[in-house]
């Protein structure tokens, strides 16, 4: 059986004044394509990632980029340490 209907205030509202037994299970599609929400604007990423005098020298392995990393983390987290309190 297929009944058409729309979603009124989060319910989906059966036309024609369709009804269906309590309790009846009911697979729900829908004929719209559902637009998704716009990303909320982030940071933009500065290239290069990693500052060199020789771009393309370095030889970037993912722990090497993990070091790199963690190294910028402590860096900040040491400046955020030594901020005076407000």
């Amino acid at each position: 059986m297929k009944i058409r209907g729309r979603v009124h205030n989060g319910v989906v509202v059966l036309e024609d004044g369709a009804t269906l037994p309590e309790g009846a299970m009911v697979t729900v599609s829908c004929d719209v394509v559902l637009v998704p929400k716009k990303a909320a604007k982030g940071k933009r990423i500065q290239f290069p990632l990693v500052h060199s005098e020789h771009p393309g020298s370095l030889d970037l392995t993912s722990e090497r980029i993990a070091e790199i990393l963690e190294e910028e983390d402590l860096s900040n987290y040491r400046k955020f340490l030594k901020q005076p309190e407000s």
